[in-house]
């Protein structure tokens, strides 16, 4: 008797409760939140019409010299950023974790990371302790779409970048820097040079910290061809809507954005 009523209190939990997400979903995409999370999301909305960010990619171009010039200004930054921490005072107004062996093998310090605000995905809840958490299409047939409306989704292309271009849109930057995109690995894709040199065995340093990943460490994945259709995407987007997207890294072989120098920007 006792296990029956059990199970039928358990079947009305998880009917009532998928019921309600599914509700949450559809008006998430019309940006009504229904939730204390998708309330933050909206408040980020449009927030930063007409100004400028900077996001900071891990690569060995990266200098903390440079981070300190970022003081005062918006900054995204992610994975393994705090490795560079001892190195300076700066520390990324908004930061976000999404490739689970990132944040599987390095749980313990992400949850230490200092940042103003603290992103990731839903499904990883149980991980990591942040400030919000975003929903991710995994379908297959929907890589590489961009998202103009976060509170419903994210996409995924290849790099956590991607992700952060799609909330600094939904944020309203109109200006947006990529540092530390050195874009250097095995594979890298471009329309304009000749990149197969960095096939090479030579080329091994793909980060700005030689202890980046540990040697007992899983190393994430590569989708070199994904990534770059992503940021011909994410260029498309920000410009059909009079915004921009410019590549400020100091050594880059990533040749979507038009380039610009860092020293000019944050002299």
């Amino acid at each position: 008797m006792i296990r029956s009523i059990t199970k039928a209190i358990l079947k009305i939990y998880n009917t009532s409760r998928f019921g309600f997400l599914f509700i949450v979903n559809i008006f998430s995409k019309i940006n009504i939140p229904l939730t204390m999370n998708n309330y933050k999301i909206l408040n980020y909305k449009n927030k930063f019409a007409g100004k400028r960010c900077f996001i900071i990619g891990n690569g060995p171009s990266l200098r903390p010299e440079d981070l300190e010039k970022l003081k005062g200004e918006f900054t995204f930054a992610s994975n393994k950023i705090y490795k560079i921490f001892d190195k300076t005072s700066w520390r990324p107004t908004f930061y976000m974790v999404v490739d689970p062996t990132v944040l599987e093998e390095n749980v313990k310090e992400i949850n230490l990371v200092e940042a103003e605000n603290k992103f990731t995905l839903k499904g990883y809840k149980n991980l990591f302790n942040a400030d919000i958490y975003f929903n991710n299409n995994l379908q297959k047939s929907k890589r590489g779409t961009f998202s103009k409306n976060v509170m419903e989704s994210l996409y995924s292309s290849g790099t956590v970048s991607y992700h952060l271009l799609q909330i600094a849109y939904y944020m309203g930057f109109s200006e947006v820097y990529l540092i530390g995109h050195d874009y250097n690995f095995n594979g890298a894709v471009s329309k304009t040079k000749d990149l197969s040199f960095l096939n090479g065995p030579d080329n091994s340093v793909h980060y700005f910290s030689e202890d980046y990943i540990r040697k007992d460490e899983k190393k994430p994945g590569q989708a070199p061809e994904e990534i770059y259709h992503g940021m011909e995407k994410a260029k498309a987007v920000y410009e059909s809507s009079g915004r921009n997207i410019y590549n400020a890294t100091r050594i880059t072989y990533l040749d979507v954005f038009d380039i610009k120098n860092f020293d000019e920007l944050c002299g």
